[in-house]
């Protein structure tokens, strides 16, 4: 004869065996039955833990104790809306050292992925029929720009940011209006960025170069192998030609206007070039054809979409006179008598010298006033805010900016 158990005990039947209460302030007690299946997943957590402290303890085994336990979670989140995902974190990583070894945590939650450090992460690719393993904290050496980048990415990796790491390809982008109206685009060329599981990344600026790191399968073996694409402005900026002085933004238009007096170039990226230049074939960088910023290669595309002037702009009514008789006809007397009509001296002063000197035909040099008119009347959030509301697929004459289609199409082959 042996001693033996049938049947099994469940989670609902450990409380009901031990009576378990939850006492609110009130001093009402209620079964612990009565909570929800997240707050009672962490009270057996709990039980469990104290269980493995008692078994891990010299004290109350003494040489019979187990020194080498792991604890394994599954989808964490489940049933925990976020901050009782980051309480969870915070507790484990601050007792669970003490009974507990190793500790794995398998989650499709961003909100733990980026309460955690790189060297922590594994992430698991599926490519085709087969798994890639990849340790994103071992991507990054001692150099000293490597150092930097994993710093910025761990200071700056929030729920938004962790996403990356669930998608199956992604889109870098500087700011808040690609972010929000890339989306909007993609609907309307048809392309679904969800069904594509393309994650859309605002890093707030120029520092795409952090980021890419993380994705670069052809500098590290640990790297995350999937596409990614960068969405960034030209940015042009101009320079007195004389000591000390700064560069300062100016429009496209500018370039090369007054050669004697200014040095021009376009703000550039030497880390992005680099890897342009080698021809990856999981990285691209799209940016504007003419433009400076996307705003302006929107108009540029689209002068004479009347929907895209919005109600906090300012120069509203003068903006839309501009588009309605902006056309591939215009004439120099035309061109010019808009210009003259603007309310922006500055403006109009730097537009009167590019007609006058510029050899490009007058309907491009129309499509510049527009389009830098536009741009200097905007806030780039709030105007983005509202394009969403009032771009969709049924939008006429409105074109996607070349630039974003590359990007949006490349990405989602």
């Amino acid at each position: 004869m042996k001693p033996d158990f049938e049947g099994r005990l469940l989670d609902t039947e450990l409380y009901s065996a031990l009576k378990l209460i939850i006492e609110i302030e009130t001093g009402i007690k209620l079964p612990a039955t009565r909570n929800g299946l997240g707050y009672n997943n962490l009270l057996f957590i709990s039980l469990l833990l104290a269980k493995m402290q008692k078994d891990s303890s010299k004290d109350y085994l003494g040489s019979n104790a187990k020194n080498f336990s792991i604890l394994a979670f599954e989808e964490p989140e489940a049933h925990l809306h976020p901050n009782m995902q980051y309480k969870l974190l915070k507790f484990l990583e601050e007792n669970v050292k003490k009974e507990v070894r190793q500790l794995f945590i398998t989650t499709h939650s961003p909100n733990i992925t980026s309460k955690v450090k790189l060297d922590s992460l594994i992430v698991l690719t599926k490519l085709k029929n087969e798994i890639k393993i990849s340790y994103p904290g071992k991507i990054f050496t001692d150099k000293k720009e490597d150092i930097a980048s994993k710093k910025y990415i761990e200071r700056f990796l929030d729920v938004t940011k962790a996403d990356m790491f669930f998608a199956k390809n992604i889109i870098f982008v500087e700011g808040l209006a690609e972010q929000i109206l890339l989306p909007v685009f993609a609907e309307i060329l048809g392309i679904s960025l969800e069904d594509n599981h393309i994650s859309v990344i605002n890093v707030g600026g120029r520092y795409f170069e952090h980021f890419i790191k993380l994705f670069n399968v052809h500098s590290s073996n640990y790297a995350i192998p999937k596409k990614v694409v960068c969405i960034t402005d030209k940015d042009p900026v101009k320079k007195e030609k004389i000591s000390k002085a700064h560069w300062h933004k100016c429009f496209p238009f500018e370039i090369d206007l007054e050669k004697e007096k200014y040095d021009y170039q376009n703000s550039s990226n030497n880390s992005l070039e680099a890897l342009t230049n080698l021809n990856l074939s999981f990285f691209k960088v799209c940016t504007q054809k003419q433009g400076s910023t996307f705003e302006y290669e929107m108009i540029l595309e689209n002068y004479s979409c009347i929907e895209l002037v919005t109600e906090t702009m300012s120069n509203k009514e003068e903006i839309k006179k501009m588009m309605k008789k902006i056309n591939e006809e215009i004439s120099n007397s035309e061109l010019n008598e808009l210009i003259s009509e603007m309310n922006s001296s500055e403006l109009k002063t730097l537009l009167k010298e590019y007609i006058k000197q510029s050899s490009d035909s007058l309907f491009e040099k129309a499509k510049h006033a527009v389009a830098s008119r536009y741009l200097s009347s905007i806030s780039k959030g709030e105007v983005a805010q509202e394009l969403a509301l009032k771009l969709n697929k049924d939008t006429e004459n409105f074109n996607v900016p070349i630039y974003i289609r590359e990007a949006l199409e490349w990405v989602c082959q």
